[in-house]
């Protein structure tokens, strides 16, 4: 059984990540054009976002949940790793066993206009030298004695060679702590004696040759003499644990986004439940939660502790709207987050919040949407962003599931210049402007 207490325990553990650590650069905009010089598409971006990602991306997740957490690896001494580490800095995450080199910082920057279109990957994949290996191995040690367990975040970029995973391995051994991983298929063979691997469906089975999930999660179980949690995307997880049978956890989400970053946030509340002394089963339960929230978001994100509570607790409230309905997943003091339905021909009133920063993905359905006076429309995997004090109204141009993700709701920071209402696209349009024009008339 699931139980809240183990999440107060969170902010007690600190956690040591080692691996490949990166920049994620995201660019939205529009695309409304071909380009002249080649049959592709322009994008005209209109904001971008960064984001820790790789093994930064699971620290990340760890202090969001509320744990301290230390990075170890490499990164360049350029303009991305500047920004990484604001980024780190600004989520308290220690960054003093990360060392300097004079390789790039590793950089993945995602064009997206209601889809994911493309992707440039900035990198130096070969292996560090035996002299960063001495000075990582320096930092681990020093860290081994206050931190409660070691994550690896292996992505095959050249952070972790053989030689250091097993090094890792042997002192997390000596020192009684709990190491988990995740590693990519050409480095398995690393990870011998580690605790708890986590590969996704595909990896276990591309690690193993075999033929099914059960046969692949079996032989990594043996072959590494390790517990063996594999991950099944929006369908759950499959845990292999020593001296038992295969127990599969499915997951409570009917729909999903993106399942990017879902792994690293998978690990990083699995390691911690662990810490807490949960059992396998009950941490790849809580674990699962985690993810399957993170999935419903859009980009690689993290889950804070208040989201996993909240998800923990089943306290989801259905408000009926004139418009449609809201199910409240989560509101505090810091986020809220809500799943709502939008019938065909409804719009909602056109309002803003001085306060709240919000951004809406729509899952399934057409809508149309005029935001400070611009009208645009979006289908399924679009995503919109309203910014504080930007008036906005949705229109359904059919039933329309979408989520929104925002800070927190309070009633009292919604300014309304219209109704809710049904009607046709020109009576939204025409209740709009002429409600515009008398605000600013008066």
């Amino acid at each position: 059984m699931m139980d809240n207490r183990l999440l107060n325990k969170f902010n007690e553990k600190k956690i040591l990540v080692i691996g490949d650590i990166m920049l994620d650069k995201h660019l939205y905009g529009h695309v409304s054009r071909i380009s002249p010089e080649a049959p592709v598409p322009v994008l005209k971006v209109e904001r971008e976002s960064t984001n820790p990602g790789g093994a930064a991306n699971l620290a990340n997740n760890l202090a969001h949940l509320g744990a301290k957490a230390y990075l170890c690896g490499i990164v360049g001494d350029d303009e991305p790793q500047k920004i990484l580490f604001r980024e780190l800095e600004k989520n308290k995450i220690d960054t003093s066993c990360i060392l300097k080199t004079n390789k790039l910082t590793i950089q993945k920057i995602r064009g997206i206009s209601h889809q994911h279109l493309f992707r440039v990957d900035y990198e130096d994949s070969s292996p560090i030298s035996e002299e960063e290996e001495r000075a990582l191995l320096y930092f681990i040690k020093d860290k081994i004695t206050i931190v409660d367990a070691i994550i690896i975040a292996d992505y095959a970029k050249g952070a972790l060679t053989r030689k250091l995973v097993e090094s890792i391995i042997y002192i997390a051994k000596q020192n009684n702590k709990l190491i988990t991983a995740d590693c990519k298929p050409i480095n398995v063979d690393f990870y011998k004696g580690v605790d708890l691997l986590k590969p996704n469906k595909k990896e276990a089975i591309e690690m193993t040759l075999a033929d099914n999930l059960e046969e692949a999660g079996k032989i990594l179980k043996e072959k590494l003499d390790s517990n063996v949690v594999v991950t099944l995307a929006s369908e759950g997880c499959c845990i292999f644990e020593k001296n038992k049978e295969p127990v599969t956890i499915p997951t409570v989400v009917k729909e999903f986004y993106d399942v990017g970053g879902a792994g690293d946030t998978f690990l990083a509340t699995l390691t911690l439940s662990l810490v807490c002394n949960s059992s396998l089963v009950e941490a790849a339960e809580i674990a699962t939660r985690a993810s399957g929230i993170v999935i419903c978001k859009p980009g690689v994100t993290t889950i804070t502790i208040e989201e996993l509570r909240g998800s923990l607790s089943n306290n989801i409230k259905t408000v009926v709207k004139d418009w449609g309905e809201e199910q409240w997943i989560v509101n505090n003091g810091k986020y809220c987050g809500k799943k709502m339905l939008i019938k065909e021909d409804y719009y909602c009133s056109y309002h803003k919040h001085k306060i709240k920063d919000e951004t809406f993905y729509v899952f399934d359905g057409d809508i149309e949407i005029i935001k400070d006076g611009s009208y645009s429309r979006v289908s399924g995997g679009g995503v919109v962003h309203i910014a504080p004090d930007q008036y906005h109204s949705f229109r359904a141009l059919k039933d329309t599931i979408f989520f929104e993700f925002s800070t927190q709701h309070l009633d009292e920071d919604s300014y309304r210049i219209t109704k809710s209402g049904k009607g046709s696209h020109e009576q939204w349009k025409r209740e709009i402007k002429e409600a515009a024009t008398n605000s600013v008339e008066n």
